[in-house]
């Protein structure tokens, strides 16, 4: 019955390829057999403005400022490994009469513009948080005060870290505004210490070295402004990240 059977499989023969699976169409828009594209956590949102255009943190800002900020602690660290040579060179000049140079002098000459350059990055990262702040209905403190607030003489040390949490908003730590803030502070009043002692041990009008005992405290001093500036600069580089990341939350 097998050998007349028409419809039996004999010895090679090729079997038929398998039915596939009907597949699912395509959604809208995709190509078919593409993957569709992965799906976000229900929690993940984008700010937008009261006008629906999306907000963006500025990263890119608050990397530079870390960058620059960085740079100035390390002159500020050249300043104490060289302020004994600035010391040498100050009694060489009030003893010979000849202009001496120590290498700090030359450090310091680059410590101003990279400090003026943080407080241009610094205004302008600040500035884009407060656009952003305002942008949600928010009215984040006075108005440009991280640009004309650190030239209020006295003032300035309440205007600025008050202008900085106001924008921030309370999403970011007081510990790390004051943690930042309070140590910078401290550093400029050391280091602006360290720089009478210099101008009070010499006679400006004769160049005579008359109160020499003073020199002797300048290098302890500029240590310690270093030291504080370090410090300012640990909690200053977590406060931009986490002021960077959490504005637009509070």
């Amino acid at each position: 019955m097998t050998e007349n059977d028409p419809f039996a499989a004999r010895p090679g023969d090729v079997a038929p390829p398998a039915a596939s699976s009907p597949q699912p169409p395509a959604a809208p828009g995709m190509i078919p057999g593409a993957m569709p594209p992965p799906s976000y956590s229900p929690d993940y949102t984008v700010p937008f403005d009261r006008s629906g255009v999306p907000l963006e943190k500025p990263e890119g800002l608050a990397k530079a400022l870390i960058i620059v900020a960085a740079l100035y602690t390390v002159t500020a660290l050249l300043l104490a490994v060289f302020a004994q040579s600035d010391i040498d060179a100050i009694r060489r000049t009030a003893e010979t009469g000849e202009i001496a140079f120590g290498a700090g002098t030359l450090v310091s000459f680059l410590s101003l513009p990279l400090l003026i350059a943080s407080f241009v990055v610094y205004g302008l990262w600040m500035t884009r948080m407060r656009r952003n702040r305002e942008a949600l209905g928010t009215k984040p403190g006075m108005g440009a005060v991280e640009w004309w607030g650190w030239f209020i003489p006295l003032a300035s040390a309440v205007l600025v870290p008050l202008g900085a949490r106001k924008v921030t908003g309370r999403a970011v730590s007081i510990g790390l505004l004051l943690g930042w803030w309070l140590p910078w502070l401290l550093s400029g009043m050391v280091g602006g210490a360290a720089s009478a002692m210099t101008q009070f041990s010499v006679d400006l009008t004769t160049g005579e070295l008359v109160r020499p005992e003073l020199l002797d405290a300048y290098p302890s001093l500029i240590w310690a402004s270093f030291a504080l500036t370090l410090i300012s600069l640990a909690f200053f580089v977590q406060f931009i990240r986490s002021a960077t990341q959490r504005h637009l939350e509070s």
